[in-house]
């Protein structure tokens, strides 16, 4: 069984909350993506702006998958120059993302275990 169908905002609200919880420091905005067509399975649930980066990133569970994550970064249309502190801050950055698909796959994954 799929886990999106599982997932609904009060929980993943929650599971933010955890995450957040957590203590990982970072300069990224996560935020729950407004939700207007629950009929596309595609669709991003999750969102993180990197702020190193400007670039934003849709997490949401893989289609049909076993509780399993993937995140989607956005083109960029401009070239971004970063000193080594800003290239530092964007790597702190990603490796928080990491955690956080981390995180969500382990709780999707007790979640379905749990169904």
């Amino acid at each position: 069984m799929p886990v999106r169908p599982l997932l609904n905002k009060d929980l993943l609200e929650d599971w933010l909350a955890q995450f957040r919880g957590l203590g990982y420091l970072t300069g990224s905005e996560i935020r729950l993506l407004e939700q207007e067509d629950e009929s596309d399975p595609d669709a991003g649930l999750i969102v993180v702006d990197l702020s190193g980066a400007k670039t934003v990133t849709y997490l949401q569970p893989i289609a049909g998958g076993d509780g399993a994550w993937k995140a989607t970064m956005e083109a960029r249309d401009a070239v971004i120059e970063l000193s080594a502190v800003d290239l530092v801050n964007l790597g702190n950055e990603v490796v928080v993302l990491g955690a956080l698909v981390s995180f969500l796959e382990t709780r999707s994954r007790e979640l379905l275990a749990a169904s």
